[in-house]
């Protein structure tokens, strides 16, 4: 595996983390959400919870549009 190869596959590791913390973070405030609406009164909609993504698919983005650049500039 050469250089670029390893920075290819490490990137794509980072995308995927970010992909799997993005559903755990979405998922628990939608969650906490739902219930504070419920029990405690809250007067936001527990969809509000997926403005939590947007960081995270803007980072996934980015790892994508770097793995483009890497291949694009870095041919074997």
């Amino acid at each position: 595996m050469n250089n670029k190869q390893r920075i290819i596959k490490t990137i794509r590791i980072i995308a995927y983390l970010f992909s799997y913390m993005m559903v755990t973070v979405v998922s628990f405030n939608y969650g906490y959400m739902f219930y504070a609406i419920k029990f405690d009164g809250a007067s936001a909609s527990a969809n509000i919870s997926f403005i939590f993504a947007l960081p995270f698919i803007i980072a996934i983005l980015l790892c994508v549009i770097l793995i483009k650049i890497i291949n694009k500039k870095m041919k074997d």
